[in-house]
C-alpha cells in the first residue's frame, strides 16, 4: 500500500478547490465541512485552515474556479469557431447550459452567492467573471462586423443576451420535477429562439 503523501507535498490550496467542487456536487448543496475537505485532500484541518481561514474564504475561492472552468469551456468552443462568431454565440451558449446542468450547486454559488460570504453578487464584478462576458462581448463584436445587430450598442445588448440565456438556465434549474433531458432540451430551445432574433437582424 502506499504510503500518505506528507502535507508539504500537498497542493492543498488547489487540492482544496477541486475537492470542495466534488462534494458540491455530491451533497447538492454549499453546506461542505471543512474537515471533509482535509478529509478528501489527505491532510489536517489545520493545514487546511494555513491556506483558507474559514468556509467562507475556501468558497469565494471555489466561486472563482467556476468562473474560471466555465471561461475555459467557453473558449475551447471560440477556439472551435473561430472565424464564425454567430456560430460561437450559439455554441458557446449551449455550452453554457451544459455547465449550468452539470454543475448546479457550484453555479448557484457563481451567480447567487450566500451573503455571508461578503463578495458581489455581481458575477462580472471580478476578474474571472469578467473573461466570461469578455468572450461574449467578443463574439457580438465580430458578428456584428459580419452584419449582425447592425448599429447596436453591445455594451447594452450583452446583458440582454446572458440574461436571456442565464434566465431560461436559472428557471431550468428551478423546476425540479424537469429530468436533464428536457431541461437542456428547453434551455437550447430559448437560445435557438434567441438566435432567430439575431439572425433576422442582419443586413
Amino acid at each position: 500500500m502506499a504510503r500518505p503523501r506528507k502535507e508539504h507535498e500537498l497542493d492543498i490550496a488547489r487540492r482544496a478547490v477541486d475537492e470542495t467542487i466534488r462534494l458540491l456536487a455530491e451533497r447538492g448543496d454549499l453546506d461542505v465541512p471543512l474537515t471533509a475537505v482535509a478529509q478528501a485532500i489527505g491532510c489536517t484541518a489545520p493545514a487546511l485552515y494555513g491556506h483558507f481561514h474559514d468556509k467562507s474564504a475556501l468558497l469565494c475561492a471555489v466561486r472563482n474556479e467556476g468562473f474560471n472552468r466555465l471561461y475555459r469551456e467557453k473558449l475551447a468552443v471560440f477556439e472551435q469557431r473561430r472565424g464564425d462568431p454567430f456560430g460561437y454565440l450559439r455554441d458557446g451558449s449551449y455550452a453554457y447550459v451544459r455547465f449550468a446542468l452539470e454543475n448546479p450547486t457550484l453555479y448557484r454559488l457563481m451567480f447567487t452567492p450566500p451573503p455571508k460570504l461578503g463578495i458581489s453578487h455581481d458575477p462580472w464584478s471580478g476578474e474571472a467573471g469578467r473573461q466570461v462576458l469578455d468572450l461574449l462581448l467578443t463574439g457580438l463584436r465580430c458578428s456584428q462586423s459580419k452584419g449582425f445587430l447592425p448599429g447596436m450598442d453591445l455594451s447594452r445588448y450583452s446583458f440582454m443576451f446572458w440574461s436571456t440565456v442565464h434566465g431560461a438556465v436559472s428557471l431550468m434549474l428551478q423546476n425540479r420535477d424537469m429530468d436533464q433531458s428536457a431541461k437542456w432540451d428547453t434551455a437550447r430551445e430559448a437560445i435557438n429562439t434567441l438566435m432567430e432574433m439575431i439572425a433576422a437582424t442582419r443586413r
